[in-house]
């Protein structure tokens, strides 16, 4: 398997991505979900490394081999959730239900005019924040990520709506935390994603799922950085248009002194590893991690 999630290569044509948006778009939500059985079925023959990725996370999950059911239902699951992109980039959203816990912390941080930190996962579908409740709400996110590994469909998902990437902040770039602390300074919150990380920058191993796992730092660094909470944020696929979205306080304030930074850093980030393995379990099908994410090698 590939040693980064961020060497595995776009398997997918603009042709047929552009193909199945034109029809969620102009024939409707129906017809274009019952394309995803086809479209899931490819992936599912044709995929190889990314179905034994999904076969080692679900042998994790479920405590036994996964059944050739288990593993389209993985890939299904994904290609539904990427289907209601479509429809949250293109501000298309009446008929989802999204049930929220926890706005209440939110409500809180919001009333005292304090920024923070939102850290997510690659569980279910981060854009339902980006796009639907916060965008509406008037809270200003600006969200940090790495170079994506799937140029062709950020791209289509960019001409559908060009004003939710206006607040990308590429990660790497030599001023990629600049005006951040601003932004922060006004209320405003900076998001990303904790369960990927990249070889060369500050990581740290944490248990997961039975086995130790790259997690990056970068959360709490930058928490540490903007003296502000953690907010972890998870949105899981309940069905057809349907998401659970819970909002919980990994940390108050973070502190990292010198001598105690690493250690500091790992308690925090297994804090993490244990509410995004307490998820898993609760919605097994939505984590979309389709590489070796157990890969200690690099």
């Amino acid at each position: 398997m590939s040693r980064s999630w961020i060497t595995q290569r776009e398997r997918s044509t603009g042709f047929w991505l552009r193909t199945i948006v034109w029809i969620a778009l102009r024939l409707g939500r129906p017809i274009a979900r019952a394309l995803l059985y086809p479209i899931t079925a490819y992936f599912f023959i044709f995929a190889d490394r990314s179905r034994r990725a999904s076969a080692a996370y679900l042998r994790r999950i479920l405590g036994r081999a996964p059944s050739p059911r288990e593993l389209f239902r993985h890939y299904h699951t994904f290609a539904e959730a990427l289907l209601d992109r479509v429809f949250v980039f293109a501000e298309r959203d009446e008929f989802f239900r999204i049930r929220i816990h926890g706005f209440d912390l939110l409500e809180r941080l919001i009333a005292d005019k304090r920024g923070f930190l939102l850290v997510g996962a690659h569980v279910g579908s981060f854009e339902i924040l980006r796009g639907l409740g916060l965008r509406h709400k008037g809270l200003s996110v600006k969200a940090l990520v790495y170079g994506e590994n799937s140029p062709k469909i950020n791209a289509i998902f960019r001409t559908l709506n060009p004003a939710l990437f206006k607040d990308i902040v590429p990660v790497g770039t030599p001023n990629a935390l600049l005006g951040l602390d601003e932004h922060i300074s006004l209320g405003g919150v900076v998001a990303l994603l904790g369960d990927r990380s990249v070889h060369g920058e500050k990581r740290v191993l944490c248990r997961f799922l039975g086995e130790q796992a790259w997690f990056p730092a970068a959360p709490v660094l930058l928490a540490n950085l903007f003296k502000v909470p953690i907010v972890l944020f998870f949105c899981l696929h309940k069905g057809d248009a349907r998401y659970e979205v819970h909002f919980e306080l990994l940390a108050e304030r973070v502190e990292c002194p010198r001598k105690d930074r690493d250690e500091i850093i790992r308690k925090h980030m297994q804090a993490y590893a244990d509410r995004l393995e307490h998820y898993c379990r609760r919605a097994p099908y939505n984590w979309f991690n389709f590489y070796d994410f157990w890969d200690k090698s690099g």
